[in-house]
C-alpha cells in the first residue's frame, strides 16, 4: 500500500488525475434524489469507489495488453455497478478517457467505439425503468465519445511534442558533433601551420642571437605577433563553437512551429549579425516561438530581420489572439538583455502578436559580463 501511494502521489504524477476523480460524485445522485433509495446503497458506493481508484491509477500507468486489461476491468465495474446505481455509467466515461493513454491512436479509436457499444448494450439490460433509463444513459452516450476523443487528441499532441523534443535534441547533438569536427579540423590546420612557423623562426632567432642580435630580435617580435594572432583566431573558433547560431535557431523554430500546426516564414540576411547579436536574437526567437506555440492559437508566424545605417531590427508576428498585456518572466528577461545592449523591445497587437526588437549595429559589449557577451548566460 505504501508503494502504491508513493508511486501515484501528486508529487510524482501531478494533481490532474486527482482532479478528474470529482466526477465520481455522479454515483451519489441516485441515493440522494431517489425517494425509494435504501440505506445499503451508500456502502455499495463506497465499495465501488474503493475498487475503482486503485484500478484507475494503475490503468493510467500501463500500456499495451495490461492497459487493455485495466480498461476491461473498469468497464466491468460499470456493468456491475449499473445493477444497483445508475451513476455507474461514469465508469464508462473514465474508460473512454483512458483509452488514448493505454494505446496508440488507431487502437484507441477502436476502444472508444467498443466502449460506446458497451454502453448501448448495457442500457438494454439495465434494471432501471423507463424513462429514467434514458436519463441515466444519455450522459454516457454523449460524454464517452466527447471526452474520449478530446483526451485522445491531447495525448497524441503530448506524444508528438515529446517526439519533437527528442528530434530537436538529436539534431542539436548531431550539430554539436559536426561543429566539433569542424573546430578540430580548423584548429589542426591553424595550429599546425602556425606552430611550425613559430618553431622555424625560434630556431632561426637562436642561431642569430650571437652574431646578429637585431635580426634575432626581429624574428622573436614576429613570433610574438604570430602567437597573438593565433590566440585570437583560436578564441574566435571556440566562441563560434559555444554559440548555437541564429540559422540553427531558425531551423529549430520552423520545426517546432510546423509540428504544432503553425506555418513559419523568415525574411532577412543573417550575415548582417555579429556573434553577440546572433546570440541575443537566438534567445529572443526561442522565447517568441515558445509563446506562439503555448498561448497564441495562431496558424501563421512570420519573422523579418532588417537593418539600416544605425540599427538592426528583428520583427516577429503571428495571426493569433494577440498580446494579453502582461510580459512573462521569459520576455522580461529578454527585454532586460536588450536594454543592456542599448536596444528596445516593443510588444503589441490586438489582432495577433507583434514583437519588435531593435538595437544599435555596434552593441555595447562593455556593459555586459563576459558570459552575456558570449550568449552563455542562463535565461
Amino acid at each position: 500500500m505504501k508503494d502504491f501511494i508513493k508511486t501515484f502521489s501528486p508529487r510524482r504524477i501531478g494533481w490532474q488525475p486527482y482532479i478528474y476523480l470529482i466526477y465520481l460524485v455522479f454515483l451519489f445522485f441516485q441515493p440522494f434524489f431517489n425517494p425509494d433509495s435504501r440505506w445499503w446503497e451508500f456502502p455499495v458506493i463506497g465499495v465501488l469507489i474503493l475498487l475503482f481508484i486503485p484500478l484507475y491509477f494503475w490503468t493510467g500507468s500501463q500500456r499495451g495488453s495490461r492497459g487493455l486489461l485495466g480498461l476491461a476491468a473498469i468497464c466491468l465495474l460499470g456493468i456491475l455497478g449499473m445493477q444497483v446505481n445508475s451513476g455507474s455509467t461514469v465508469f464508462f466515461i473514465y474508460a473512454a478517457a483512458l483509452a488514448g493513454v493505454v494505446s496508440h491512436f488507431r487502437r484507441a479509436v477502436q476502444l472508444l467505439v467498443a466502449v460506446e457499444a458497451l454502453v448501448l448494450l448495457t442500457s438494454f439490460f439495465s434494471p432501471i425503468p423507463m424513462p429514467y433509463r434514458i436519463w441515466a444513459f444519455a450522459p454516457a452516450f454523449i460524454l464517452v465519445p466527447m471526452i474520449g476523443f478530446l483526451n485522445l487528441f491531447e495525448v497524441e499532441k503530448s506524444r508528438s511534442n515529446a517526439k519533437l523534443r527528442m528530434a530537436q535534441e538529436e539534431l542539436e547533438h548531431l550539430a554539436t558533433i559536426a561543429e566539433r569536427e569542424r573546430i578540430a579540423r580548423d584548429l589542426h590546420d591553424l595550429l599546425g601551420h602556425t606552430l611550425s612557423m613559430i618553431t622555424l623562426k625560434s630556431e632561426l632567432a637562436a642561431k642569430l642571437i650571437d652574431k646578429h642580435p637585431d635580426k634575432a630580435k626581429a624574428e622573436m617580435t614576429e613570433v610574438e605577433r604570430i602567437s597573438r594572432e593565433t590566440l585570437s583566431e583560436v578564441r574566435s573558433a571556440v566562441t563560434g563553437f559555444r554559440q548555437k547560431g541564429f540559422m540553427a535557431e531558425l531551423a529549430s523554430a520552423k520545426l517546432a512551429l510546423e509540428s504544432a500546426g503553425v506555418s513559419f516564414a523568415f525574411k532577412g540576411d543573417v550575415s548582417l549579425l555579429n556573434a553577440l547579436q546572433e546570440s541575443t536574437l537566438s534567445l529572443v526567437l526561442r522565447e517568441a516561438v515558445t509563446n506562439v506555440i503555448r498561448h497564441s492559437g495562431a496558424t501563421r508566424c512570420f519573422a523579418e530581420l532588417s537593418s539600416d545605417d544605425k540599427s538592426v531590427q528583428l520583427e516577429i508576428s503571428d495571426n493569433g489572439k494577440g498580446f494579453a498585456g502582461t510580459k512573462g518572466n521569459g520576455l522580461s528577461g529578454i527585454e532586460e538583455r536588450i536594454r543592456l545592449l542599448g536596444g528596445e523591445l516593443e510588444l503589441s497587437g490586438m489582432k495577433g502578436m507583434r514583437l519588435k526588437i531593435s538595437f544599435p549595429k555596434e552593441m555595447r559589449r562593455l556593459d555586459l559580463p563576459v558570459s552575456t557577451q558570449l550568449g552563455l548566460e542562463a535565461s
